[in-house]
């Protein structure tokens, strides 16, 4: 989705915070065996992520995401790219269509629940 910067270009703006308490399931490839993480932002090419145990740079991961009450549920494969303040990013591997497709609407699910709810903190506000 494309959205109008103040200089007046377009930017891409293909990252979203996630909807808070959104839990995922990492599957850690050379140990195999899972742990769980709160998601915090999700994004095309990557996700921010915060959990107990943070895996090590480096490790092969396959990410399970699933969306409550959305009978949505997907995995994408990735590796551990960065670590910082209890925090870790995943970049993604190559995804096919099937998980670019549950990607694009995961990301329009909550880049729609966040704007629901700044609606309703607008009113709020204004009251």
């Amino acid at each position: 989705m494309a959205r109008r910067h103040v200089s007046g270009t377009f930017k891409r703006a293909d990252r979203v915070t996630a909807i808070p308490g959104t839990r995922v399931r990492l599957v850690l490839a050379e140990r195999a065996r899972e742990i769980q993480a709160t998601l915090l932002e999700l994004g095309m090419s990557d996700l921010l992520l915060t959990g107990a145990e943070l895996p090590e740079l480096g490790t092969r991961v396959s990410v399970a995401i699933t969306l409550e009450g959305r009978y949505l549920e997907f995995e994408v494969p990735g590796m551990v790219s960065w670590h910082l303040n209890g925090q870790f990013g995943v970049s993604f591997d190559y995804l096919s269509a099937r998980q670019t497709y549950g990607l694009v609407l995961t990301i329009d699910l909550m880049r729609r629940a966040s704007d629901e709810v700044a609606a309703v903190l607008g009113r709020v506000a204004q009251r």
